[in-house]
């Protein structure tokens, strides 16, 4: 299980950090991103921003972090994104993985689908080639799927054709629904609608029956299971998640830290570079030290609106910290084996975060590894602004 536990970021992170060399790729960061319609990109796109719009073609994979994204026009590989919504309207000639708060897919996709999202839908013109996986809280399946269906949800509509089998869990814990829910679904967490098609089996487990139209067209099995008590796995599944979704976080707010400070990133993570032990002493004083500050502060009540800056700013500076380490681990790594990149602060970020995840999500030794990468980026910051 705990090998298990491990390929999946490992696998995931690798597909963001495709072979270099083999294709070309091209790089764009900003508070908003536009590919145009007539632009096309030869191999893979990188982009960081707060809005990401294509509209333009790329022949390669899509790898973004961003706030919103916007797919409309044609991606020939696959589509890796991490933002709060996710738009697919384009075509997309290989996978889609996407991890938002909202992921609206409506235009054709050649394979597979693996979303996670509060709210996915697949429209009535998208269809996908292969299999779509789903983890979220509101389903909504109105487009064909080449495959099968599965995934984990806490409700579902199904207007739409799955060629194959419908495999889902609904959510056990779903006693009382919020109201969006009964408003999309009736009293019914699985409804299968009149206009549905499914070549396969129909195979979930929740606490109620589906709600399947009588002109719903099935031709397999209908089997329903009572959910069993989160298990193991659920727990394993739901914590790789976590994971991959503070990945992407990291990477924008990473994306984010070089773009408006890029010279005083660079300054930092060179002190930290040249001050390590130094650097891991004095983050292990902060992060121990700050909170006793805050709370003595607070007991003075007028320091009470310094106690509650210096904490915001401890917290901050906690969450920065890994990603400089990141940064750091990049450029070390860069400028050794890609001295013409020495220079790039995103691909340092990059490849370092990435590093450091990894590291972190090692079972035994990696909580402690990564709470010195915490202390080396947390003192590094006290450094470089004390030196200021």
């Amino acid at each position: 299980m705990k090998k298990t536990t491990l390929l999946i970021p490992i696998c995931l992170t690798l597909c963001l950090l495709t072979p270099l060399a083999v294709l070309a790729f091209e790089v764009k960061t900003g508070n908003s991103v536009f590919v145009p319609s007539e632009q096309v990109i030869e191999g893979n796109l990188y982009a960081g921003a707060s809005t990401l719009t294509i509209d333009g073609t790329i022949n390669g994979d899509v790898i973004c972090a961003a706030q919103s994204v916007t797919v409309n026009g044609k991606v020939a590989g696959d589509v890796i994104c991490g933002a709060q919504t996710v738009i697919i309207n384009g075509e997309i000639g290989g996978s889609v993985r996407a991890v938002g708060n909202t992921i609206n897919l409506n235009g054709p996709i050649a394979r597979n689908v693996q979303a996670l999202g509060a709210s996915i839908s697949l429209g009535t013109g998208a269809t996908v080639g292969w299999d779509m996986f789903l983890a979220g809280a509101i389903g909504e399946i109105r487009g064909k799927i080449g495959g099968d269906l599965h995934g984990g949800v806490a409700s579902i509509i199904i207007a739409g054709e799955v060629n194959k089998n419908v495999r889902l869990r609904l959510d056990n814990n779903a006693k009382n629904p919020p109201k969006e829910m009964i408003f999309a679904n009736g009293d019914k967490p699985v409804t299968i609608t009149e206009t549905a098609v499914i070549g396969g089996d129909v195979i979930y487990s929740a606490r109620e029956d589906a709600a399947i139209a009588e002109g719903a067209s099935i031709t397999g099995e209908i089997t329903r299971n009572e959910p069993k008590a989160a298990d193991k796995r659920d727990f394993t599944i739901f914590k790789t998640w976590g994971k991959l979704i503070s990945f992407f976080a990291a990477l924008v707010v990473g994306l984010v830290l070089i773009s408006l400070w890029r010279q005083p990133t660079k300054d930092l993570t060179e002190r930290m570079l040249k001050r390590i032990t130094p650097a891991i002493g004095w983050g292990a004083v902060i992060m121990f030290i700050g909170p006793i500050i805050v709370i003595l502060l607070l007991i003075t009540l007028i320091g009470i609106p310094l106690a509650l800056i210096m904490f915001a700013l401890w917290l901050i500076a906690l969450y920065l910290s890994k990603i400089l380490v990141g940064i750091v681990i990049g450029r070390s790594l860069i400028e050794k084996l890609w001295p013409k990149k020495k220079n790039s602060l995103i691909w340092a970020m990059l490849i370092g975060v990435a590093i450091v995840s990894l590291i972190c999500w090692l079972p035994f030794i990696g909580w402690i590894l990564c709470l010195i990468a915490l202390w080396w980026g947390l003192g590094g910051i006290w450094l470089h602004f004390k030196k200021a």
